[in-house]
Formats: C-alpha cells, sequence, structure tokens
C-alpha cells in the first residue's frame, strides 16, 4: 500500500472503495497493522489542537511518516501490541477519517458511521467520539451511527451503556423488536436473534422503552429489567438487582435460582457451543452460582458432574459449534 493513500486514510479522503480495500490489508498483515495504528495515533495526536482549515494535509503526513520510521521496530511492535490486547475487539470503521474532518473541517457535522464487534469468548469496550461508552458481550455486534438531529445505535447481542447525554441529540438503542431512549442514563441490553425475549435493564438514570414506531411504551426505573415477549409481543416489568444483570462486564457469570437451560444458553454464547438435554426435566433444574468467565468449559462440566450428578458428552465439530450433551445417563 502507498504512502499515498494511508494520507487520503488518515485525511479522510480515500473512497469507500479504497478504505474498504485498506482495512482487509489491515486486518490480514500484522507488520502493517504496526504502521498503521502508530502513524494512525501520531496523526490524531498531530491535528487534535489544530483549528486551520487550510493546514496542508501532505506536508503533515510527511512529518508523521519521518516520525514513525525514525521509530525502532520493536518498539512499534511492542506499542502495537498492547493497543491491540488492550482493544481485545475487531473494529471495522466505515469512515476512519471522521475525526480528522471533525477537527480540521468546520460546520455543519456529516453523517458518521461506525461498526464494532465483539468475538466469541470476549469482551469489548469502545468510547464513542461524544463520550458515550459501550461494552460489548461475547459474540455481540453494534453498528453506530451519528448526523445532526440523532446519535442511534442499532444492537445484535448484548451491550451495556453509558451514555453521554446531550438533549439536542438523542440516543437511541435499536433492536429488532424495541427502541431503548437515552434520559441521562446506563442500562443493559440484551438482544440476541435466537432468545426469546429482548431484555433492558437500567442501572442508573432514567430510559424510555419506544416501539418500532417510535410510540413510547414505558419509562424505566433504576432496578427495573424490561423484558419483551417476542412470541407473545408482550412487554412486562420486573425489579431485580442490576449487579446479577451486568456482572459479565467483571467477567463473572452470576446465576440466582436459574434454570439449567438458561444457565447453557448463557455458558453457550461465551464458549461458542451448542447444548442439548437428555430429557426435558432436566432443564428446569435450578441452580445458583459464581463462576469466573476465565474458567473452562470443561471445569465447568465437571464440577456439575462432580455437584450434581448429571453427565455430559462432547461431539467435537471443525466447522460448526461442537455439541454438548447433558443427561443423567454416564456415557461410555
Amino acid at each position: 500500500m502507498s504512502d499515498e493513500l494511508l494520507s487520503k486514510i488518515l485525511s479522510g479522503t480515500a473512497s469507500e472503495e479504497e478504505k474498504r480495500a485498506y482495512y482487509e490489508k489491515v486486518a490480514k498483515d500484522e507488520s502493517f497493522q504496526e504502521e498503521f495504528y502508530q502513524t494512525k495515533s501520531l496523526w490524531v495526536r498531530a491535528t487534535a489542537d489544530r483549528k486551520d482549515s487550510n493546514i496542508n494535509l501532505d506536508e503533515e503526513y510527511r512529518s508523521l511518516r519521518d516520525k514513525v520510521n525514525g521509530v525502532p521496530k520493536a518498539g512499534i511492535r511492542n506499542l502495537t501490541r498492547i493497543w491491540i490486547g488492550r482493544a481485545a475487539m475487531i473494529v471495522v470503521l466505515f469512515s476512519v477519517g471522521w475525526l480528522a474532518h471533525q477537527l480540521l473541517l468546520p460546520k455543519p457535522q456529516m453523517d458518521f458511521t461506525q461498526k464494532f464487534a465483539s468475538s466469541i469468548g470476549s469482551i469489548s469496550q469502545m468510547t464513542l467520539p461524544d463520550g458515550t461508552q459501550i461494552w460489548l458481550n461475547s459474540g455481540s455486534e453494534v453498528v453506530y451511527h451519528e448526523n445532526s438531529t440523532e446519535r442511534s445505535v442499532q444492537l445484535v447481542g448484548e451491550a451495556c451503556f453509558d451514555v453521554a447525554h446531550d438533549e439536542k441529540h438523542p440516543f437511541y438503542v435499536r433492536t429488532g423488536n424495541m427502541i431503548v431512549r437515552d434520559l441521562g442514563t446506563r442500562f443493559n441490553v440484551r438482544a440476541y436473534p435466537d432468545d426469546d425475549v429482548t431484555e433492558t435493564t437500567l442501572i442508573e438514570g432514567s430510559a424510555e422503552i419506544l416501539s418500532v414506531n417510535m410510540q413510547r411504551v414505558c419509562e424505566l426505573k433504576p432496578g427495573h429489567l424490561a423484558v419483551y415477549d417476542k412470541e407473545k409481543k408482550q412487554m412486562s416489568l420486573q425489579e431485580i438487582d442490576p449487579s446479577t444483570i451486568v456482572a459479565w462486564m467483571d467477567g463473572k457469570f452470576v446465576f440466582r435460582n436459574e434454570k439449567l437451560v438458561d444457565i447453557c444458553d448463557e455458558l453457550g454464547k461465551w464458549y461458542g457451543v451448542r447444548f442439548r438435554f437428555g430429557d426435558d426435566v432436566i432443564e428446569d433444574y435450578r441452580y445458583t452460582a459464581n463462576i469466573k468467565r476465565t474458567t473452562s468449559i470443561s471445569y465447568v462440566l465437571k464440577m456439575l458432574n462432580i455437584t450434581t450428578h448429571l453427565n455430559y458428552s462432547i461431539k467435537e465439530n471443525k466447522m460448526e459449534p461442537d455439541i454438548i450433551t447433558i443427561s443423567t445417563e454416564k456415557k461410555n
């Protein structure tokens, strides 16, 4: 990839096709990642305090390239690995030049779209340009969009939002079944496509639940859990301890008298496996447990066997998730 293209990427002048090709290269080549992230970091710092819209971007870029070339490769590698390790997420930027545009160009504000995803077995955290913080649970994805009138997120999976409130630019979280509107809020939304329900838990502040056609359904108070039944198309409210809902952010599974089928569903999302049961009765067994998410699935299954005498077998698959069968019968 040429220096000219990297300059266009950083300054926000690259075409969508050029961006797509460039980020595919970044994702596949570790040495290329080192150069890109180091240069991008220097670019943001170099332009953050510049107010002159007539700034010579080519000269700025050449200056940055000189700085990057002056850093030993080992130093760049170490900085990059630390950055990537802390990120723990896949970030696809539809408009990486947006920050430079916002800082270098006058208003009006441009539309901005950004996509974040968290892989199986990981928790990701990111901060949006407005200061809003998002934590993504395993196998979850958000697409963030901002324009002159609102900020919105399309969520698939589970995420916790600490929203930077802005009266002039409301913040919406959209799922396939409902919309959550920020009123100065920290809340958790669980909206996995295969789940029977969509859940919203208000941790602090206030929030509104809206229908997909923007009609107000209810207002949440801290400690409220709003559960939308997809099949019945009904909403219900419960009072809960929010700390149990967001325990995943601290790297824990917290189960309080929950059915085994629900526990296995949660484990399956984290470990990337599927559970089956030898009979329906087992699914309704209830358990209370605290489990660290760093614990291996094998250890969790062994503890289940020791404490409940339930047995399990694992069918390994190369191209699909492994299948774990739980039953009362011992497998040979």
